[in-house]
């Protein structure tokens, strides 16, 4: 949209500078203004009724005039030069903006123009920093503000009140704020306005800032859950506004999953297809939890839900599809931006970048476009511009803790509906901090949860309902469980690394069948992997090893590699032996026709068997678990896994029953492992509740928490030294391909490192290098 009117008069007052030295215009001060409001615009039409809702009618108003005035103080000639390559500039912007609030005052109440000042104050920095920077306010007589307002001149300030005078009621209108949304106020007259900026804008400008940082201090205080709330979107809105309005976004795109037949069409499918369990999901509003079985059309179920959630044909602002793992979130980005919502899905995790631009290669871009369009939507990622997005519960764990940009983040989940799909995924400490987030949302962002596994034992099934509330309980039918039957348990004693048993799933691979060994150690994989390759080394068998700790480029290779010769949907399916850690639980849609597998926890087994005879083609065949180690590896709980061999023992040799799954998981959670488990949850629950939630505010971001947060919740990406010349030689170049030779580790892995001597020095900027062997099988600690 291009304004009907302009303050051509302000056309020599920049609000950035050029984007290339040779350009020799910036962004205009009214220009860069403008595309704030527009998306300030968009945004409320997202949720057109959140003022109501929050219980404050003036928010559109308070919002408008916090963006129209939030730059203002970037017409000091300081400033302008420096815009234009002069020295680096003194003051804060936001500051000097403040000086002219009271040109619009008529009408406002007092607290209106307090919302207004805060909003103008931490549209950049928070309110505590600048009070830093200008605590002489606070301490001395003199006024810091004084010297930088007076760089205005005064044909500026007549420029800048004309444009409020001219404009303002024609932009309201243009943008489509009725007068209900926004009132446009009557200046002061021009002599009177500009005389008293002169004589009083600095006093007036310190006058807000202390009242601005009262009204922070208050909040701080605060147990006003609505007031929080309104604050949270106050400068969530103007934020996300100021950085999509600079990054030039351009319209935001609307959802599109207003429809459960037209979503059912984009997925191919008729309502007379569907599973009773897909209709049932796809006739709730609110919250659910789905259990049914792995390959059922689960994902159909959530996104039918998605689409009935609509309300009063006003559709969810945004819809958030969560998964565990990076494998599993690039396969669904894959899957909902194919078909679905084909440019309107983001992908958010420590990778996207590198994923986004391996599929941009894909599409025959050259190396160079690829990297701009991958960094591209990995920025609009970051700007909640996309209304699907697909990304892990650990991102949105950055609002609570309060990580840079954290208000953004939560005002994206008023109203908003979110899939957690393969919950059961997570260890119990975990689980409850995502719990615990699940009913802040819903309790005070009035957020939907659709919750779906193939496996829930009742402890967990109680926590879940527990952080919902009130919801919807969808199981698929005992019939469709019944036709789920495709595996035999087998128990095999011994170790799968031991002579016999590697002997006899080589003699397996040789028969033709695509056989799945998975190990529940990096290296325990690497092993087998080492002493199957060497017993079929003479036999035309493709061996694949799959784990954590492979480079991009190489991980990307294998899973391509897996997907071709074993996904469900491939046309070039033939025999392959995959060698896996737990990577392979929630994560590719692949189709083997054997397993032989470590002992695990019940859960994670399940999830590991529904790669073997996914599509149902092979009657029922066998999955081997063996009997040792059963020690946990110091991954699991030691009782957890010997309760799962418990459970398993007493039906070894019989075709499992995926409807009595939940009953075996109930019987392997009693007595002492519950109570562990349950204390673990508990006690992590109440912690991130007492700690994190209770009190969080708006204006407060927190860098303490950030390393805290990446350490708890991600990997740490390092760079084996054998690597380091090829990383060099493709920085310079392509920095996305040199990425793709940086690998994985946990927190905890590079600590043992560095403890080690391992971690060599770099220079600032550089990845860690680790003096790490790294080849064929992966990345060896």
């Amino acid at each position: 949209m291009i304004a009907s009117a302009w303050p051509s008069q302000l056309d020599d007052i920049w609000a950035k500078s050029p984007l290339h030295p040779d350009q020799g215009q910036g962004e205009r001060l009214a220009e860069h203004t403008w595309n704030v409001l527009e998306k300030l615009a968009e945004l409320t039409h997202l949720r057109p009724d959140l003022p109501d809702v929050l219980g404050v009618p003036q928010l559109w108003n308070r919002l408008f005039w916090a963006c129209w005035l939030h730059d203002f103080g970037k017409a000091a000639q300081g400033f302008q030069s420096m815009l234009r390559g002069g020295e680096p500039w003194a003051h804060r912007h936001e500051v000097l903006s403040l000086a002219f609030l009271d040109w619009i005052t008529d009408g406002l109440s007092e607290e209106d123009c307090r919302w207004i000042a805060a909003g103008i104050v931490a549209h950049h920095r928070d309110p505590s920093e600048i009070r830093i920077r200008y605590s002489g306010l606070w301490l001395l007589d003199d006024n810091p503000i004084i010297k930088p307002l007076a760089e205005i001149s005064a044909s500026v300030v007549d420029g800048l009140w004309h444009w409020l005078k001219e404009h303002s009621a024609l932009w309201v209108s243009q943008l489509g704020f009725d007068s209900e949304q926004v009132q446009v106020p009557v200046l002061p007259s021009h002599p009177n306005a500009t005389l008293d900026l002169r004589n009083h804008g600095a006093d007036r400008a310190k006058y807000w800032l202390k009242s601005c940082a009262r009204f922070v201090d208050s909040l701080a205080r605060a147990d006003n859950g609505p007031l929080i709330l309104c604050t949270i979107a106050l400068r969530g809105h103007v934020v996300s506004a100021d950085h999509m309005g600079s990054a030039h976004v351009g319209s935001l795109p609307a959802p599109s999953f207003r429809n459960v037949d037209e979503m059912l069409a984009r997925m191919e499918v008729t309502k007379h297809g569907l599973y009773a369990h897909q209709r049932r999901a796809a006739s709730i509003k609110g919250s659910a939890v789905l259990v049914a079985p792995t390959g059922s059309g689960k994902t159909e179920a959530a996104l039918s839900w998605a689409s009935t959630q609509s309300d009063n044909g006003i559709c969810p602002p945004r819809l958030f599809y969560t998964l565990p793992y990076q494998a599993s979130m690039n396969a669904m980005f894959d899957r909902l931006n194919d078909k679905l919502f084909a440019g309107l899905v983001g992908l958010e995790h420590s990778r996207s970048t590198l994923a986004l631009y391996q599929r941009f290669l894909e599409e025959n871009h050259s190396s160079q476009d690829a990297a701009r369009a991958a960094r591209w939507s990995k920025n609009l990622a970051r700007l909640h511009y996309f209304p699907v997005r697909v990304l892990s519960p650990y991102q949105i764990l950055k609002g609570p803790y309060r990580l840079k940009g954290y208000e953004s983040l939560l005002n994206d989940f008023f109203n908003a509906a979110v899939v957690l799909d393969e919950i059961h995924a997570y260890e119990p400490e975990r689980l409850a901090i995502i719990l615990s987030t699940v009913t802040y949302l819903r309790e005070n962002f009035g957020t939907h949860f659709f919750i779906m596994s193939a496996t829930l034992p009742a402890l967990l099934q109680a926590r879940l309902a527990n952080a919902l509330g009130g919801h919807a309980s969808i199981r698929a039918s005992a019939e469709l469980f019944s036709q789920f039957r495709r595996h035999r348990l087998i128990l095999q004693d011994g170790d799968l690394l031991q002579k016999g048993a590697l002997d006899r799933i080589a003699e397996s691979a040789r028969t033709g069948q695509s056989v799945l060994v998975c190990c529940n150690l990096v290296r325990r994989a690497q092993g087998a992997y080492r002493e199957l390759a060497d017993r079929l080394r003479e036999d035309s068998v493709e061996i694949v090893l799959l784990h954590g700790r492979f480079n991009g480029a190489d991980r990307l290779n294998k899973e391509r590699s897996i997907v071709a010769a074993t996904g469900s949907t491939s046309e070039n399916r033939h025999p392959v032996v995959l060698v896996a850690t737990q990577v392979v639980e929630v994560s590719l849609d692949i189709d083997l026709d054997v397993i032989y597998t470590d002992p695990a926890p019940l859960e994670a087994l399940i999830q590991r068997f529904g790669r073997i005879n996914r599509r149902r083609l092979k009657g029922t065949v066998p999955v081997y678990v063996f009997r040792e180690p059963a020690d946990g590896q110091r991954i699991y709980g030691v009782k957890l896994v010997q309760g799962t061999l418990n459970v398993l023992e007493k039906n070894n040799e019989q075709v499992i029953d995926e409807e009595g799954i939940s009953r075996w998981l109930d019987e392997v959670y009693v007595g002492e492992i519950a109570e562990k488990w349950e204390s673990a949850y508990d006690k992590a629950y109440q912690e991130f509740s007492r700690s994190v939630l209770r009190p969080l505010r708006a204006f407060h971001s927190d860098d303490s928490l950030e390393e805290v947060f990446y350490q708890a919740f991600d990997s740490i990406e390092v760079l084996p030294a054998s690597l380091q010349n090829d990383y060099q030689r493709l920085i310079e170049a392509t920095p996305i391909e040199a990425s793709q030779l940086l690998v994985p580790i946990r927190w905890g892995q590079f600590a043992q490192l560095r403890a080690k001597r391992k971690v060599l020095e770099t220079v600032p900027g550089f990845p860690k290098v680790v003096d790490a062997d790294y080849n064929e099988f992966g990345l060896n600690l």
